[in-house]
């Protein structure tokens, strides 16, 4: 027994010596691990080299770099992936390194600077420095010299930097002078996108505008006062007209944009005081130039000027102008307006483009952009006035004008100074006549006065058919090649008939001078060709009240031959060298008897119809046309422009078309009896 339990433990001691063999063998083979394999220098040469060329081997390559090493491509795919994680950790590393001793540099100047800040002191007088407050303050005024300083350089800047900036106008032209309003013309109508949040932080400042628009005004004064005494080398003669133009080819290219630039000068029969008072009044532009301008108002006066003689006068306005025809678009512009007695009896008045603060929004439709022009006053004996007038517009070329106009465009007289100052004539003209008539006060005076303010409401009816103020149409139907336009208008005017109105618009060209047009439109005996209301009959003219001195400019009223007694014809009639009108509408005989009683001519109903001539050759000279659409020279442009009632109450849509087709038979009736006998 003892011998037996003797060996029990024995055997259990061998048991556990086996088993503990057992688990250490097994702990063993765990532990072993397979030796890396390393590689050799030339193996580790050549991926180098390789991974400065491509770190992202594909398999062909991971192929062929382990036939030529003799690699395993799986060995040449992880060796390849650790090297791109260890090159980016030590970037990294390298990057955080840099980071950190920038950082510590920064620390170090921040607290430099903190320590210095504690113990500031004036450098002047070793006292306390200066507040936050008092420091704003000059800031803010150092920043407006450098805004204006900006303003007067940012086109030098772009020029040179050879961009093309977006807005209006395009590239900026050279000038025959140079200065500020030559430097800010370009600026002022170029509205980029690095110029808005200029635009943004100077309409939060007016008193940045205005001291902006005070240097703009007097640099735009200087330039236009030496075009105004331009030596006559720097004139050309215009290619369709004898008129002198400002030469701008040797100083600019022409690329998508067209220079119009014209002078001219006349008498005017009116003093120069007067003429002056009448300019810078924008609320009489309108109603002493309708038509020419379709609408004039004042945005703001910056200054009134002195009260003595208007002198320092700048004020902004904006104003649209228009030719009377439908084919021709109107020019819009937002303008400074300034005024200067530069000498005793002579003033000088500018108007500049100037819509930059204004935003993109007030662009004119027409991209149309005025350098410095105006006119020059001076006063002459007996009430006269000698006026010079420049006038400077850049047009987009491709807005190019209908070709019927395109000659009369390129000569500078749809809206050249010509034209202007020839109106000018003609208006203060009438204005003198019409002011002599109004100062007698018998019953044929008062009757006369009446007339007098007919007349006028007569023009501006008329005016209305092309001016902007008809955009209320309901709908504008175009035919005959765009050349006839048709529009319907509802008036709720009490000095015009009630009712939707008709308007119909044609333009067209005949072989004939302006002023033989002008005779057989104005003929009485031959007025039933074309006139419905003298239909095969006469007219025989009633009254007439002279507007000129001229006989061809007058206001007349003419009774239908036999007699209507309930109808009369009210016109006016104008000639000059470059415009002719003829004016008309019917009016009850009624109503013409309670006006030469004195009756306020604003109670009777009226709607205007008439023609505009327009030369395209005012001196008759025989010259090529520049135009490829339109017949020779030496014809004239006809406008005939018609109102009719044609309801007391809003048409259907049937009704319009059918009235559209009878407004266009109408006038395509009238314009084949004037080509009839003017050929």
């Amino acid at each position: 027994m003892f011998l037996f339990n003797c060996r029990r433990p024995m055997a259990s001691s061998n048991r556990s010596t086996s088993s503990c063999s057992e688990g250490d063998e097994g702990n063993v083979s765990h532990s072993v691990r397979k030796p890396g394999h390393r590689h050799t220098s030339h193996q580790i040469e050549r991926l180098e080299e390789f991974f400065k060329h491509c770190a992202h081997p594909n398999e062909k390559q991971r192929r062929q770099l382990g036939t030529e090493l003799g690699m395993e491509p799986r060995q040449i795919k992880f060796w390849f992936q650790n090297k791109r994680t260890q090159t980016k950790v030590q970037n990294e590393r390298a990057d955080n390194d840099a980071l950190r001793r920038e950082n510590d540099r920064i620390r170090s100047e921040n607290a430099f600077f903190v320590k210095a800040l504690k113990g500031r002191m004036c450098r002047r007088c070793g006292g306390a420095p200066i507040t936050k407050e008092e420091t704003i303050d000059e800031l803010q005024q150092e920043n407006n010299a450098l805004v204006c300083q900006y303003v007067r350089r940012a086109y030098v800047v772009t020029k040179h930097m050879g961009r093309l900036v977006s807005g209006p106008t395009f590239n900026r032209p050279g000038t025959i002078t140079t200065g500020l309003a030559s430097e800010t013309d370009s600026l002022m109508g170029n509205i980029s996108p690095e110029n808005i949040g200029l635009a943004d932080q100077m309409k939060a400042n007016p008193e940045l505008e205005k001291l902006l628009m005070a240097e703009i005004a007097p640099s735009a004064m200087n330039e236009l006062i030496k075009l105004l005494g331009v030596d006559q080398h720097l004139l050309i003669k215009s290619p369709v007209e004898e008129e002198h133009v400002l030469d701008h080819d040797g100083g600019f290219s022409k690329h998508n944009r067209r220079m119009e630039s014209s002078k001219d000068f006349g008498v005017i029969a009116m003093d120069a005081r007067s003429l002056v008072d009448l300019y810078l009044d924008p609320d009489k532009w309108v109603d002493f130039f309708p038509t020419v301008f379709s609408d004039v108002k004042k945005i703001s006066v910056e200054r009134a000027g002195l009260q003595e003689n208007r002198s320092d006068s700048l004020q902004m306005i904006h104003e649209q102008m228009f030719v009377l025809s439908p084919v021709v678009q109107q020019r819009e512009f937002c303008l400074l307006r300034y005024c200067q007695k530069i000498k005793s009896g002579t003033w000088v008045i500018v108007d500049v483009s100037y819509n930059f603060l204004e935003g993109a929004s007030h662009v004119s439709p027409t991209f149309c952009w005025k350098h410095p022009s105006g006119c020059m006053i001076e006063e002459m004996p007996n009430g006269l006035s000698r006026v010079t007038y420049v006038e400077r517009v850049e047009v987009d070329d491709s807005f190019s004008a209908n070709s019927l106009y395109e000659d009369l465009f390129k000569s500078n007289l749809a809206f050249g100074a010509k034209r202007w100052i020839s109106t000018l004539q003609r208006t203060c003209e009438r204005f003198s006549f019409l002011k002599e008539a109004d100062k007698i006060d018998d019953a044929l005076g008062i009757g006369r006065r009446s007339m007098i303010m007919l007349a006028n409401k007569l023009i501006k009816s008329y005016c209305s058919i092309f001016s902007s103020r008809s955009s209320n149409f309901c709908r504008i139907f175009k035919r005959t090649n765009n050349r006839v336009q048709i529009a319907f208008r509802d008036i709720p005017c009490p000095d015009e008939p009630v009712g939707t109105v008709i308007q119909v618009a044609s333009s067209f060209w005949v072989p004939a001078s302006h002023v033989r047009v002008f005779s057989y439109l104005n003929d009485h005996s031959k007025r039933s060709q074309w006139d419905v209301l003298c239909y095969r009959s006469e007219a025989r003219k009633f009254l007439q009240i002279p507007t000129g001195h001229h006989s061809s400019n007058a206001i007349s009223i003419l009774q239908p031959m036999p007699s209507r007694e309930d109808l009369m014809i009210f016109q006016e009639t104008m000639l000059s060298p470059v415009e002719a009108l003829i004016v008309y509408a019917p009016v009850d005989a009624s109503s013409m008897l309670e006006l030469a009683t004195g009756v306020v001519s604003t109670t009777v109903p009226i709607l205007a119809s008439g023609f505009t001539i327009t030369p395209d050759d005012p001196v008759g000279r025989d010259a090529p046309s520049t135009s490829t659409a339109k017949p020779p020279l030496n014809g004239s442009m006809i406008t005939a422009a018609f109102q009719i009632l044609a309801c007391t109450s809003t048409p259907s849509e049937e009704l319009r078309l059918n009235l559209v087709s009878k407004a266009d038979a109408f006038v395509c009736r009238v314009v084949l009896a004037i080509q009839a006998v003017l050929g």
